[in-house]
């Protein structure tokens, strides 16, 4: 696959700086959180980032970094959020108007300066770590005058650590945001590319993916428990870009089945296992994929605590076969473990 950005006249790509403002409220989805949400979310983005044609020629991608700085409803109990994360959009209705809907999806790390603490932080039932998963989700209508692009629309904010370390209920922000982007470079409007796409790409892959990660039940229970799982994965490409597929999990959980009390675990000798079946719907971005499967647990040892569940995953691939896989999977709405594996894959 071969594409390319309207090169300046030194040979340099184009590249854009984006500033943002953000204004909001913490959605509270907890009792001590509506008492203790003082203040609205004021907060600033900044995004260093180019466009890359060769995915989709009439939806250019976007792929660049940037950093988050906001308060987070009360400055004593919750604190402040840093934000690092990589940042992939994509232009939709646009057809070389200059005012078009623009779309991001920002994924990475939070620092987040209070967290639960039994002495110092109780009224913290929200975050029990200070680093954090962190997503941002965007749509804004923007606007190009030349070199420079004026945005503005609504944005959802998330930061939780997947059960990696109680509480994890995780935060919420709801904001809107305007923004101002100047394009550095010869390619001051987008509209003008040169574009060579090969069409070409495997439809029929097969993947297996081996994962790991370790989760904690309570913050009354000191101790943390070890996730894992095999998944194989059937998935059809059916466009440059997109694939559907489905698979089958084979599961470890040390918590499988056990109950929690106040203090302590039940200690009844269940074995750590189950299966599950899943769906896949995947985004693909070059070397990047982002992933949502629904699933469903269909094995259990001791033919309980069936359940529907959904898996979002990041996965990367190294080289043809070899891939990176970071996911995270939920009952719910709330986030049951993080896991970080390692894949093969096999094409045609």
């Amino acid at each position: 696959m071969a594409a390319a950005v309207q090169d300046s006249a030194d040979g340099s790509k184009p590249w854009d700086l984006s500033a943002w403002y953000y204004h909001g409220y913490l959605l509270p989805h907890h009792q001590l959180m509506t008492y203790f949400n003082e203040d609205n979310i004021n907060g600033f983005e900044v995004v260093a980032s180019r466009y890359y044609t060769g995915l989709n020629p009439a939806r250019p991608l976007e792929a660049g970094l940037g950093y988050y700085f906001s308060n987070l409803g009360n400055r004593e109990v919750y604190g402040h959020v840093h934000g690092m994360y990589a940042v992939l959009g994509a232009e939709i209705f646009k057809e070389r108007s200059p005012v078009y809907i623009h779309q991001s999806v920002s994924v990475g790390l939070s620092y987040n300066t209070e967290r639960f603490d039994i002495e110092n932080n109780y009224f913290n039932r929200v975050i029990g770590s200070h680093i954090n998963a962190f997503v941002i989700l965007s749509m804004n209508l923007r606007a190009d005058f030349g070199p420079v692009s004026l945005s503005a629309g609504p944005s959802m904010v998330h930061m939780s650590n997947g059960n990696m370390r109680q509480p994890n209920l995780g935060i919420n922000l709801v904001n809107g945001r305007v923004g101002m982007t100047y394009r550095f470079g010869d390619g001051s409007s987008l509209i003008a590319r040169e574009l060579q796409v090969d069409t070409a790409f495997s439809r029929h892959r097969l993947q297996f993916f081996l994962s790991g990660g370790i989760r904690q039940l309570s913050r009354k229970i000191p101790n943390y428990y070890g996730v894992g799982s095999l998944v194989g994965e059937y998935s059809l490409r059916f466009t440059q870009n997109q694939a559907l597929g489905f698979g089958l999990d084979l599961v470890y959980d040390a918590t499988e089945g056990r109950e929690t009390f106040i203090t302590r675990i039940s200690e009844e000798e269940i074995p750590p296992w189950h299966m599950a079946v899943h769906l896949s719907f995947e985004r693909i971005y070059g070397r990047l994929s982002i992933l949502v499967q629904p699933g469903y647990k269909i094995w259990t040892p001791d033919g309980h605590s069936y359940f529907q569940f959904n898996r979002a995953a990041l996965r990367y691939r190294l080289e043809d076969n070899l891939l990176l896989n970071l996911s995270i999977k939920a009952h719910g709405l709330k986030g049951d473990f993080i896991e970080f594996g390692v894949g093969y894959g096999f094409e045609r």
